[in-house]
């Protein structure tokens, strides 16, 4: 799904813009330096950038829900939080 904004152009009137619905979202996480030397070393291995390799990285993790569940174990210390993963044909969702 597409949403379009109208955007005002100086002295050409209105424009419409399109929105990409996939629009991905900055994530800028502090790594240590250990960690970084092996984003870097796998990174250069699997022939992609370091961001590609994380962003696999984190896609993998949020959609197993092993990993989910074991995050939620060790970090989550309010059960009013918990997030319940469901599995579906097209991947699993949180509720």
């Amino acid at each position: 799904e597409i949403i379009r904004r109208i955007r005002i152009i100086k002295g050409r009137g209105f424009s419409m813009r399109k929105v990409r619905s996939d629009k991905k979202v900055k994530v800028l996480a502090g790594l240590t330096q250990d960690d970084h030397d092996k984003l870097q070393k796998l990174a250069i291995s699997c022939e992609m950038t370091k961001t590609k390799l994380a962003e696999h990285i984190i896609s993998l993790c949020l959609n197993s829900e092993d990993h989910v569940n074991w995050y939620q174990d060790t970090f989550n210390k309010n059960d009013k939080y918990r997030v319940v993963v469901h599995k579906t044909p097209e991947g699993i969702e949180y509720f």
